[in-house]
This record gives C-alpha cells, structure tokens and sequence, in this order.
C-alpha cells in the first residue's frame, strides 16, 4: 500500500525581549484603557518582518479597533490590513465598553518576529499558553467596590495579558493580575473573580496583551508503513522531535506504537510538552501490516466470523483425545515462521477459573498445538465449551469455540 508522505514542520523562533523572526508571519498585541462610563481608548498592532500596522482610537466612547477584521456582527470604530506578507491568520480585534466590559479576539499565524512590544507594557514570559481570547466582565458594581470576572481561553498560543486597575485620580495600581497560561499570577487558572475597593467613577481597567507561538516546536516524521510478521514495536523509529529553549520536552504518543490497528492507516497524534507544561502537537500517518491468517485447519476448519460462539460451538470433540489445532500464516506470500504464535485456551462463557497458554510448534511450516487431556482435563467437570484464540507474533488474534464431551 502506498501512502502519501508528509512532513509536518513548524518554525518557531525564541521569545525574549526582541523575537527572532524565522519565517514572515505576524504578531498580534493591544492596549485597552477605558472607565466605567466606557470613555477610554484601543491600540491594536501587527508587526512582521516586512513592518508594522498600529492604529489607536481616539479618547471615545466604546472605543473599538481591528486589524484583518474576522466577525462580521461588529462595525469596528477603527480597523486596518495586516502589513505586508503577514500571515493571513494573524489577526486582532478589540471592544471596550461602559461598566469596564472589554472582549478581546486575536489570534498570531505561525512564527515569531521581531517585535519590539511598544504596545505592551510587561515582556511576554518564554513559555505561556493563555490564548488572545479574553473577556473581562464585572459582575457586580456597588458605590465603593466593582467585582471583575476574567476569562482567557486556553490554547497551543503563547500569550500574555495584565490586567490592572487603576485609581484615576492618584494613578495608584488598586489590583493587577498577569495571565500567562495554566495559572494566573494569583495561582488560579485563567479564569478567575477580584474585587477592588473605591469609587467605581474613579477607577480604569488598562489591559495589555500580545500572542505569539509558543518558543517550541515538535517535527512529525514521514509517513511511514510498519511491516508485518514482527512484534508491536515499542517505539516509533524514526520519532517525533521536539526542539526550543524551553526543554527538556516529554513526548507521547495516541495511540502508541503498541497500540496500532492492525490492517489500517492509523493517524498518529505526537505531543510534546515542555517544562512549563505546554504542549505543541503534529500528526502522522502510520499503515501496519497483518499477518494473513487463513483459519486453523481440519478438524477444526474455520475461525473467527465462521469460529461458532458460545452459544453455538464449532464442532464437538470427546475429553481425552487429541485435537490437532493447526494454521499457517504469511507475510507478503511467504510463510512466517519467526516469532511464536500463543495458543490461549479459557472456558466460554468464563463461568468458572479456567485458563491455558502456551507455544505453538513450527512442523513444515505450519504451526501445530495438540489439545489433548494434559490440557483441559478428562473428568466429567471438564465437559464445556472452550473458546481456542491463536495470538500471532504481530499481537493480532483469532479465535474458534470448541465443544467437548465426556
């Protein structure tokens, strides 16, 4: 079977206070300040390597400003095109309103670049995973308190937020808070409640933020096509690789190798995680191939679809003589004669403790077990049904149900 290859890569460069640009992508951030009156002002900016886009509000009601507009339900106060060869998913769009109420989308193509964050008023940590979605809403607002509810959705993203209120009057921080992924810098996860004290008509909610990818990336290997005959590997070879400056990275596997479906392209999900406990992920495409098993041989003749069931056994033997359980198996037409083949022999229904494992013998080629009295046992207690499974070297299995009788 032929499958087609593909390489999953992606380049990401390394976040420190000026970004190493690999590719051409962009990078979204945002600057929020606005009262509860909803009076305030919106920066947005996009910078790549070809440049930047910043556009800022005027000191406005429901101040609001995008850059590569996404939703359609919302007229923009402000809005502008990304800068040159940006990438098209880069994009960046905010609203702020009376009562504090700020909703935040933005969004970063794939990459880094340089960035000096004039925007921002903090350096984005080396490792985050808070997307750019974030929501601030007050759920209550008395005459001396306004309580606030934060949400940032979680993702692959690198992103930061601060979040801070601030005393109008005397420009005294009353409460900041920096999301920057699992956890925010109150130790709760990015979704979380405050309440500041003073004259809601005199505190701000400033907001800032960019997103960025994260400083690591994980390279999938081709596609690739395990044959059969051999047992579940135990890794994939080649692997998956995880590279970035904020290792050492863990890396998993769904399904693992030992796990594959035998018979079928098998999509592979390879998840590396970094000592932040953030993930990037890829995928590849894995064919292992089955052993071909015709069925065990007369007396027996037949197996699986056509092996009989509990209900309804395949064929009746007496206890105490010998039954020949034999099969060949291939591999691309030629006869596997590595690896030894289990022969499992348990009661069907399994209504009492009963089990048998043991090797098959190679004879010509044809693999042999003798199920005979040392087996299963001669006395009237032994009568029953039995089902008779054959686990290939590949891990694959195939069963019949045998009935025998005194």
């Amino acid at each position: 079977m032929k499958i087609a290859s593909r390489i999953l890569a992606t380049a990401v460069g390394l976040l420190t206070i000026l970004l190493v640009n690999y590719s051409q992508p962009a990078r979204a951030g945002w600057s929020v300040s606005v009262g509860k009156n909803g009076i305030g002002t919106v920066q947005v900016k996009v910078s790549n390597a070809c440049g930047s886009t910043v556009i800022k509000t005027p000191y406005v009601q429901d101040p609001s400003a995008t850059i590569n507009q996404q939703s359609n339900t919302f007229v923009f106060a402000t809005n502008a095109l990304l800068p040159l060869c940006a990438s098209l998913e880069t994009y960046v769009q905010v609203r702020a309103s009376s009562n504090y109420v700020t909703s935040i989308q933005s969004k970063t193509g794939p990459g880094d670049t340089n960035d000096s964050d004039e925007v921002l008023q903090f350096v984005i940590p080396r490792s985050a995973c808070a997307s750019g979605d974030v929501e601030v809403i007050p759920i209550l607002i008395t005459s001396t308190s306004v309580t606030f509810h934060y949400i940032a959705k979680l993702s692959d993203e690198g992103s930061a937020v601060l979040l801070r209120v601030v005393d109008s009057e005397t420009g005294q921080q009353r409460y900041v808070v920096l999301l920057t992924g699992p956890s925010d810098n109150t130790a709760n996860p990015c979704d979380g409640t405050f309440t500041v004290t003073g004259d809601p008509e005199k505190l701000n909610l400033l907001v800032d933020g960019n997103t960025s990818t994260l400083p690591f990336s994980i390279a999938c290997p081709d596609d690739m096509v395990i044959g059969c005959g051999a047992a579940p590997p135990a890794t994939y070879d080649p692997p998956a690789v995880a590279t970035g400056v904020t290792g050492p990275f863990t890396v998993t596997y769904d399904p693992p190798p030992n796990l594959l479906v035998l018979g079928v392209t098998n999509i592979v999900t390879a998840t590396a995680r970094d000592t932040n406990g953030c993930t990037v992920k890829c995928q590849f495409k894995v064919y292992r191939q089955a052993i071909s098993f015709d069925g065990f041989y007369a007396p027996i003749a037949g197996a699986d679809a056509t092996g009989g069931s509990c209900s309804a056994p395949l064929r009746t033997f007496r206890l105490g003589n010998v039954v020949p359980v034999k099969f060949t198996i291939t591999c691309g037409d030629l006869p596997v004669t590595s690896g030894v083949p289990i022969i499992g022999i348990t009661n069907c229904p399994s209504t009492r403790a009963f089990g048998y494992q043991g090797p098959f013998q190679l004879v010509n080629n044809e693999w042999h077990f003798n199920i005979d009295s040392t087996v299963i046992g001669t006395g009237a207690n032994f009568a029953g049904n039995y089902t008779i499974t054959a686990t290939l070297p590949d891990g694959s299995q195939h069963s019949v149900v045998l009935q025998f009788k005194r």
